[in-house]
C-alpha cells in the first residue's frame, strides 16, 4: 500500500509542486490550505505523514501540530517554516514534530527526509508488533532451532553491555530484527534511548556523512543551519549500520574513530564532539573477502567483531518454517480481514523449498497467498510455481533424501541462471546473488557449470 501524505500550507503553488513531486515518487498525496482544514480532514481520513507549514492564515503550524498530537496520535510530522528561529525549531520538536526543515527547500532533500521518516516509523511499528507477540518467543523472535536459541542467549548476554556487535548472514535472515532485539532487550540499560538504523548502501555517498555525523551551517550548498547526525541523536542509545561493507574508505576511517574513542566531527566543523552510542553493524558480504579485495579495513573488522553473530539461512532452520509461516498468516489475515489456514500438503512444500530469500521471502510468500488464495485453505497449487519443483507423486520416501534432491535441483538451475545473467562473469554473478565469489566458484565447479561457456552463449565478447 502506498504511503499517504497530507500537505498543509496556505501557498497553493507550493502544495501543487510538492504533490507532483511526491506522486512521482509513488506516494498518495492530498493538500489542504489551513490548519483548520487539516484537523477536519484528519477526522475522516488517516495519513502516514504530514508536511506542515508554520506561517498560515488562521491557526498557525504550532497550534495545528498541538491539536494533531492531542487528537490523532503519533502520525509523523515534518514541520516547515521560512523563519530560521532556533526556538521555533525546538518548540516544534517538543510538540512532537519528527523532522524540521526551512523554506525554501530542495524537493530531493524533502523526498529523502520523507523516506527516512517513514522507514523509522515502520521500524517502530514492527518493534511494537514484536513486543506484542513475544509471549512464546525470544524477544519476539519465533524459533525452535537450537542454533537460533544459542544466538538469542548471546543477545541476552551482550545486551547488558556496550560492546560493538557484528551480525552476518544472507539477505533476509533477520539481521535488523536481531539488532533491534539487542537494543530493546529488557536487560539493556539503553533500551529507553533511541534505536536508529541506516542502510549504508542506500544513502548516496555525498549525503551519508552528513546523515551520520551532522553538519554545520554553510558546510555545503543547502546547509542553511546546523544539523544533528544520527550518532548525536542516538547518544546513549544504539545505532544500527546495515550493509556496512558498502561504506567508503573515508567513512570507515571515521567509524573506526568513533568506535575507538567516541569522537567525531560534523561535516564542515573543526570542533571534535563526543558521543556514547552503541554500534551494531551488519552485512551479507564475506568481509574477509572484501578485505582481501581492499574494500574493507581490517582494523575496523577486528574492532567490530568483538561479538559476531552469524545468522543461519532458513534452509538450515526447517523446524522454524511452520511457526514462522503461521505467524505471518496471523499478521496478514488480520491486515486483510481473512481467515485462511494452511493445508498439510502446502506446509510440506514450504518445508521442502530451499528459501534462497530466507525469512523475508517466506514473509512475502505468505502475504501473497493470503491476498490471492480463493478459498479458505492454502493448498500447494496456491503457492508460487518456483516452490513446486517436484511433482506431487515424487514427494514421498525419506525426508532427508527428498530435501537433498530438491536443494540440488534448485541450486543447479539457480547457479546456471545467475552465471548466464552475469555473462559468465563470476564476480558479477556473486554480487547479483549476494554470495562470496569463492563460494559461487565452488558451487559452479560442484555442478559442472562452465562460466566460459555461459559467457559465450550469452553473446558477450571476451573481456580481460
Amino acid at each position: 500500500m502506498k504511503a499517504r501524505i497530507l500537505v498543509v500550507d496556505d501557498e497553493a503553488d507550493l502544495c501543487k509542486g510538492v504533490e507532483i513531486a511526491l506522486k512521482r515518487d509513488g506516494y498518495h498525496v492530498e493538500s489542504v490550505f489551513s490548519g483548520e482544514e487539516a484537523v477536519e480532514v484528519l477526522q475522516e481520513k488517516s495519513f502516514d505523514l504530514i508536511i506542515l507549514d508554520y506561517k498560515m492564515t488562521g491557526m498557525d503550524g504550532l497550534e495545528t501540530l498541538r491539536q494533531i498530537r492531542e487528537r490523532f496520535g503519533d502520525v509523523s510530522v515534518i514541520f516547515i517554516t521560512a523563519h530560521g528561529d532556533q526556538e521555533l525549531a525546538i518548540r516544534s520538536l517538543e510538540l512532537g514534530a519528527t523532522e524540521y526543515m526551512h523554506k525554501p527547500f530542495n524537493l530531493k532533500n524533502l523526498s529523502f527526509r520523507i523516506f527516512k521518516t517513514l522507514k523509522l516509523h515502520l521500524l517502530e511499528t514492527e518493534i511494537k508488533e514484536l513486543k506484542k507477540n513475544s509471549r512464546n518467543s525470544f524477544s519476539g523472535i519465533v524459533t525452535r532451532n537450537e542454533k537460533m536459541k544459542e544466538i538469542m542467549e548471546i543477545v541476552d548476554r551482550v545486551s547488558k553491555h556496550s560492546t560493538p556487535v557484528l551480525i552476518t548472514g544472507e539477505t533476509g535472515t533477520g539481521k535488523e530484527v536481531i539488532a533491534s532485539a539487542i537494543h530493546h532487550n529488557t536487560m539493556n540499560p539503553r533500551k529507553e534511548k533511541a534505536f536508529l538504523t541506516i542502510n549504508c548502501g542506500a544513502v548516496p555517498e555525498p549525503l551519508i556523512e552528513s546523515e551520520l555525523f551532522g553538519h554545520v551551517k554553510g558546510a555545503f550548498s543547502g546547509a542553511v543551519m546546523d544539523k544533528q547526525g544520527l550518532f548525536e541523536v542516538a547518544d546513549g542509545g544504539t545505532i544500527f549500520l546495515d550493509e556496512l561493507t558498502s561504506a567508503s574508505p573515508a567513512l570507515q576511517t571515521k567509524l573506526l574513530r568513533i568506535l575507538d574513542c567516541g569522537e567525531y566531527l560534523r561535516v564542515g566543523d573543526t570542533a571534535t564532539r563526543k558521543v556514547d552510542a552503541r554500534v551494531v553493524a551488519a552485512t551479507n558480504k564475506d568481509i574477509p573477502g572484501e578485505i582481501e579485495k581492499g574494500n574493507f579495513r581490517i582494523d575496523l573488522y577486528h574492532r567490530l567483531k568483538v561479538v559476531q553473530i552469524e545468522l543461519p539461512p532458513l534452509r538450515d532452520r526447517i523446524e522454524d518454517i511452520e511457526p514462522l509461516a503461521r505467524r505471518f498468516l496471523e499478521i496478514y489475515n488480520a491486515e486483510m480481514g481473512r481467515s485462511v489456514s494452511m493445508s498439510a500438503d502446502a506446509l510440506s512444500v514450504l518445508k521442502s523449498y530451499p528459501w534462497p530469500g530466507n525469512i523475508r521471502e517466506l514473509k512475502h510468500c505468505m502475504e501473497s497467498v493470503v491476498l490471492m488464495c480463493r478459498g479458505e485453505i492454502i493448498r500447494p497449487e496456491d503457492l508460487p510455481e518456483r516452490m513446486r519443483l517436484l511433482d506431487d507423486n515424487e514427494l514421498s520416501g525419506d525426508f532427508s533424501e527428498m530435501k537433498s534432491r530438491l536443494l540440488e535441483n534448485f541450486e543447479r538451475k539457480y547457479f546456471a541462471s545467475i552465471i548466464k545473467e552475469a555473462g559468465g562473469n563470476i564476480s558479477k554473478a556473486a554480487d547479483l546473488a549476494n554470495l562470496s565469489r569463492v563460494y559461487l566458484a565452488k558451487k559452479l565447479k560442484e555442478y559442472g557449470i562452465d562460466a566460459k561457456e555461459e559467457k559465450q552463449s550469452s553473446g558477450d565478447s571476451p573481456g580481460k
